[in-house]
């Protein structure tokens, strides 16, 4: 009987430093997570947040997928089986989200711990796109983003409008598909205060075009991106 009372207690003690030894390696603090970036030979970097907030700031070669979107399911299917995926979002929530459904396909996931809020806090570089992260204009810098060569797409927008980040993912495809072609600017009207009362805008969304710093468009309310495409190409 003592034998058996010893050897139970040797297994449950072993059990325990076993446990105790574990470390979940498929969640990476930023530098671990920045050191498994440059060690892949081959992987997929996937920002899951929204593409409003990817267009605000990202991390380097990172592609985006909402995790809350409509057809995340459907995206990440097409991803390579045999590439590991590196997942993060704005604080860990929707990358740990987002990390369940890719390893459910089979997937190498690994999750950035904290996500960016951590990834910044601890001094890691991150790129933002000047074209549509700088939301804030005064009247003159506003004039000055306007006068360029390309054609400038102006979206007048606020956080809390519905209509506008209906708008957004529409505005990252047009970016992408006129690149080179096409300057985006987004001005925050909460921000800039100035522009809004120049402009005497009473309702958003907002859509202007310029082209040689001469304005050919202007026009209120939710924009379809074939609306949006219309006058690009009308104007390209």
């Amino acid at each position: 009987m003592n034998k058996i009372k010893l050897s139970l207690a040797a297994f449950i003690l072993f059990s325990l430093a076993a446990c105790a030894s574990t470390k979940d390696t498929t969640t990476l603090s930023p530098n671990e997570f920045k050191d498994k970036v440059e060690t892949l030979g081959s992987y997929t970097l996937l920002d899951v947040r929204s593409p409003e907030e990817f267009s605000m700031n990202h991390l380097k070669d990172a592609e985006n997928i909402n995790v809350n979107g409509q057809n995340f399911n459907e995206k990440i299917a097409l991803l390579d089986k045999k590439t590991p995926v590196l997942v993060y979002c704005k604080s860990g929530p929707r990358s740990l989200k987002a990390a369940s459904k890719l390893r459910n396909i089979g997937l190498t996931v690994f999750e950035l711990d904290g996500g960016l809020l951590k990834w910044q806090s601890e001094g890691l570089p991150i790129e933002e796109d000047k074209k549509t992260s700088n939301s804030e204009y005064t009247l003159n810098s506003y004039n000055e983003a306007i006068a360029a060569d390309k054609l400038v797409l102006v979206d007048f927008y606020a956080t809390w409008c519905g209509p506008c980040k209906m708008m957004a993912p529409h505005i990252e495809v047009l970016k992408e598909k006129y690149k080179g072609q096409l300057t985006i600017i987004k001005v925050d009207t909460d921000k800039s205060t100035e522009v809004s009362k120049h402009f005497k805008i009473s309702a958003i969304p907002l859509i202007k075009f310029y082209k040689d710093g001469k304005e050919v468009y202007d026009k209120t309310g939710y924009h379809s991106l074939e609306e949006l495409q219309a006058v690009l190409d009308k104007n390209i």
